[in-house]
């Protein structure tokens, strides 16, 4: 675990109380992936967010969104970050870019979501 950041550090302590007390073991896996070292963090690019996800069903990214690529569905992203070319794709086809704490707060138990790797 990094010590280093402290807001990364918040949100991954912020996911692991929210798998214990919803008992939505995904939470945990995604607060271990975000805790990983800084070579093993997770960064996806939008395009490959696009090809996976099906509209209307949530993703989770324990990590950084990037924007290269397309954006033809309307996606709910939570990440820990997002580019800001990333955040104006995913705004101007209609989705939304949620920060870990408002993700958690919409989909505490984590039922239906995805978690992008």
């Amino acid at each position: 675990m990094t010590a280093s950041n402290p807001v990364l550090r918040s949100a991954a302590v912020m996911l692991e109380r929210t798998a214990k007390k919803e008992k939505a073991p995904i939470w945990d896996e995604a607060s271990r992936m975000l805790s990983a070292d800084t070579k093993n963090r997770v960064e996806v690019n939008l395009g490959r967010i696009s090809r996976i996800a099906q509209e209307g069903h949530p993703l989770f990214v324990p990590g950084k969104v990037l924007g290269t690529g397309v954006v033809d569905k309307k996606l709910v992203i939570g990440a820990f970050s997002f580019s800001e070319s990333a955040k104006s794709k995913l705004q101007s086809a209609g989705g939304s870019a949620l920060t870990v704490q408002e993700f958690l707060k919409k989909y505490p138990k984590g039922s239906g979501v995805q978690l992008v790797k």
